[in-house]
């Protein structure tokens, strides 16, 4: 589904029957005029018509219109693809959202295909247009502006996991949470899924900052490098959450190994207890008449003060070794 199709002149959105673009150029080329196409979703079918306007190949096409591609940078003669990865927070369901974006552009066009509702751009194209002078810079500019959004929503995403870091880490030590572990593994979930969406990006950007896309021009090399700078500092803040987690698990699984050995230690404890009552009780249980107790008066409060002091005395010891 298409979403806008406008062309820029000047840093200004043009009437979209004006078309006065070369498909063809020589060099970096900045303040050019150049056509933004934005559609979401879109079927194979429905990207012929772009793959005849811009003269793309199949491999483009496809990479554009289909999902499950790894974050890359596929450059051709005078066009690049950029597919990225989208991330964004679902609070009511406390996880992720991944969707994806295609970046295919040249010196005068740029055609960006989203899949999903993670990163919509309808409002990023408004705050440009107001802005005309940001769109002088050309596709340079363009693909900076969505690349930088995407960039700090990943921020934002990482913002959210740090708390749901903290609380399950909050929660590792709280009793009343015995359900604790399920969550933990929940959020490492989450956190390794946010990983992969971000990890591979590194390298495009890389290459980009690299001069590799060489109709960007020069000048927008630095507005990338800070893109790339904000990535790593995500990355590290998101490798230091699996961390985070990773421990908290440890911690969780060594509480429940010593909350289950201290609820074994009681309750050998009290098997302890009960053990020299229950031997009296059946050696006096086996009904032989020549056991000389049996016609004593003092034979069964003996036996029993015999059992209670044995029962109390063991008992005093479990408590005094701390196993009760």
């Amino acid at each position: 589904m298409i979403v806008d199709d406008a062309v820029y002149i000047d840093g200004r959105r043009s009437p979209s029957h004006l078309e006065p673009i070369r498909l063809h150029h020589e060099g970096p080329c900045a303040r050019h005029p150049f056509s933004w196409v934005g559609v979401v979703d879109p079927t194979l079918p429905e990207m012929a018509a772009y793959q005849t306007r811009f003269r793309l190949s199949d491999l483009v096409l496809e990479d554009a219109a289909t999902t499950g591609h790894r974050p890359k940078l596929d450059l051709a003669d005078d066009s690049a693809v950029l597919l990225l990865r989208t991330v964004d927070y679902d609070a009511g369901q406390r996880e992720i959202i991944v969707g994806e974006m295609a970046l295919v552009f040249s010196c005068c066009f740029i055609l960006s295909v989203r899949h999903g509702e993670a990163m919509p751009l309808q409002s990023l194209r408004r705050d440009l247009e107001a802005h005309p002078e940001r769109l002088q810079g050309g596709v340079a500019s363009v693909v900076h502006e969505i690349v930088d959004r995407i960039v700090d929503q990943y921020g934002r995403v990482c913002s959210r996991l740090q708390q749901d870091v903290a609380d399950v880490e909050a929660s590792v030590f709280d009793e009343r949470r015995p359900d604790i572990a399920t969550r933990l593994y929940f959020v490492k979930r989450e956190i390794s899924e946010f990983r992969r969406a971000l990890l591979p990006l590194r390298s495009p950007l890389e290459r980009i900052v690299a001069g590799d896309v060489v109709f960007l021009p020069e000048a927008a090399r630095p507005l990338f490098s800070d893109v790339l700078d904000h990535l790593e500092r995500t990355l590290d803040e998101a490798a230091l959450l699996d961390e985070l987690v990773v421990s908290a698990m440890q911690a969780n699984f060594a509480l429940v190994g010593v909350q289950q050995n201290s609820d074994m230690r009681k309750i050998s404890a009290w098997i302890a207890i009960a053990a020299v009552p229950t031997v009296i009780a059946a050696i006096y249980g086996m009904n032989f008449a020549n056991m000389p107790e049996l016609d004593s008066p003092l034979g069964y409060p003996l036996a029993l003060a015999v059992m209670g002091a044995a029962a109390v005395t063991i008992y005093l010891l479990m408590r005094r070794s701390r196993w009760l």
